[in-house]
């Protein structure tokens, strides 16, 4: 079959791209590097840990050294997986603020103002908890919830917020972003609900709908300035596939620009310096890199966390609540209360994402629990403006590309984290968390000065895995697509992941990463009706 189009990336964009335009009445090949997501842990909210290392689901990539962050070489994991991402997550569900989306009309992107992206929300989801139908969606394929079970520290870290000035907001995803609300999580029943198991699960029998896994997309084909197919690798064999339309792109931040750059689109000198023959220089591949960084502040406290429920004995009475009642310590995320907030006077929209989670991970929210409970506070500057570079190394894909994210290069990001852990410690400071609190152990009280806070954030901040911006959207001259998604300069081309984001949406990133998959498929059956 020749599909009508092909979509290479079966993450969070690429299954709401394919779905969408099967739904539409075309046929669609979807391209997977990974495997199907059979392994247990995908679907188990709180086995998500040792997935974040998994090299069978997950491309284990590594950023480059840099001063800014203390010359570490810091963990970037990525889903290879159906579901992509959203199959290794936090399953936190944030759509990000108004103003982010007017910023990116402002800057040239016609058609992704708040107005514009708001019924995208709505159509992906159902919000179990219904909400104001102003903003809320009851009949898309993403089942958004509140957390099933809530631990009283999460109540106590919630008052504290209150008593700290801040008010509680019952839905950041609603009318008002800023404030301190409680987590909502994608979901399917008791389990993880990632677009494969979602988008992809409601066409898992429709004939319209190709998935190839195990299938390494390799460079794309092209006739002069027109995209008519993509070379990839599966089962040991080299294959192509050509469809009747377009190819889309939604690897990611990080394999979509490769991919452009392995077939000779990018910025010339690059190309020419690992040896790839230019197609079309566009200076945009690969740079405007943003992702969100964020610093662990941890205590040690009285009360139940994680951390106990997630070992023997505590762990039987929690596996039989999973699969009795579908509630309990299985099916937490990773952070149960957000604070949305300013780091100062005079900001229009919050600057800084405050995440509570009463557990504290050994490193960097990747490793075991710790066995003392603890509850742990990520300090987030959401409006990150540091950028970096996502760039091939060489012309095979089998080659990982050299990723430098440059954290805290941009110094306001550096004090606005500083900021975002001062504030953190007002909060821990009010009576309802003094009141459980053994106290601060990271960083510690002996840190105390802004120089020292900041030398500590950039020794032991990490990533929060929020890769976007590095085949941005927009009409200048370092812009990749255009704000209908389509490639310049090129035909037969777009690119509909979160690397099109011209700039970096206050909170995570799965939401407007799956709404920029559902804008994308909107316009192209608009175009499609139109030819």
């Amino acid at each position: 079959m020749q599909p009508d189009y092909v979509v290479v990336g079966a993450g969070s964009a690429g299954c709401a791209v394919a779905c969408r335009l099967v739904e539409g009445g075309s046929t669609v090949a979807l391209l997977e590097a990974g495997p199907k997501d059979t392994n247990w842990r995908i679907h188990v909210p709180a086995a998500l840990r040792p997935l974040l290392k998994d090299p069978s689901v997950n491309w284990n990539y590594q950023a480059e050294p840099v001063a800014s962050s203390a010359g570490r070489s810091i963990s970037l994991p990525r889903g290879m997986v159906l579901g992509g991402s959203s199959s290794i997550n936090g399953m936190l569900y944030v759509r990000g603020n108004a103003a982010d989306y007017d910023g990116w009309a402002q800057r040239g992107c016609i058609g992704w103002s708040y107005d514009d992206v708001l019924p995208l929300f709505q159509k992906s989801e159902t919000y179990k908890q219904g909400g104001d139908a102003t903003y809320r969606g009851g009949n898309g394929p993403l089942q958004v919830e509140d957390y099933r079970t809530i631990l009283p520290l999460t109540h106590t870290f919630v008052k504290a917020a209150q008593q700290a000035g801040f008010p509680l907001t019952p839905d950041y995803n609603g009318d008002l972003q800023e404030g301190v609300g409680y987590s909502q999580m994608t979901r399917r029943g008791r389990f993880r609900g990632s677009t494969a198991q979602t988008y992809l699960r409601a066409m898992r029998d429709n004939p319209k709908l190709q998935i190839l896994t195990g299938a390494k997309a390799g460079p794309l084909i092209f006739e002069d300035r027109k995209c008519i197919g993509i070379t990839y690798r599966q089962g040991g064999q080299n294959k192509e596939i050509r469809p009747g339309r377009e190819v889309v792109l939604c690897g990611g931040a990080y394999n979509s620009p490769q991919l452009l750059q392995i077939s000779g689109i990018g910025p010339a000198a690059h190309l020419q310096s690992i040896g790839v023959a230019v197609r079309h220089d566009l200076p945009g591949v690969g740079s405007n890199l943003a992702d969100h960084f964020g610093a662990r502040l941890k205590h040690r406290v009285r009360g139940t966390t994680m951390n106990q429920l997630s070992r023997f004995p505590h762990v039987v009475p929690e596996i039989a609540k999973f699969f009795l009642f579908g509630n309990g310590a299985l099916t937490f995320g990773v952070t149960s209360a957000i604070v949305f907030c300013r780091s100062r006077e005079g900001l229009a929209s919050p600057d800084l994402q405050l995440s509570f989670t009463p557990a504290t991970p050994v490193d960097m929210g990747q490793g075991d629990l710790e066995k003392e409970p603890g509850i742990q506070v990520t300090a987030i500057p959401v409006r990150a403006e540091s950028r970096g570079t996502v760039m091939a190394r060489t012309g095979n894909p089998d080659d990982a590309p050299s990723i430098s994210p440059n954290y805290l290069g941009d110094e306001n990001d550096a004090n606005v984290l500083v900021s975002g852990v001062e504030i953190t410690r007002r909060i821990l400071e009010q009576p309802a968390m003094a009141a459980v609190s053994l106290g601060e152990y990271m960083p510690g009280p002996e840190v105390t000065s802004r120089d020292e806070i900041m030398q500590f954030t950039r020794e032991t901040g990490g990533t929060i895995h929020h890769p976007v911006g590095t085949c941005k959207m927009g009409d200048d001259p370092a812009s990749v697509v255009d704000p209908r998604l389509k490639v310049h300069g090129l035909e037969g081309l777009r690119v509909a992941d979160a690397s099109i984001m011209p700039t970096l949406t206050t909170g995570n990133t799965n939401a407007p990463t799956i709404m920029i998959g559902e804008k994308c498929a909107a316009m192209i059956l608009e175009d499609q009706s139109t030819a």
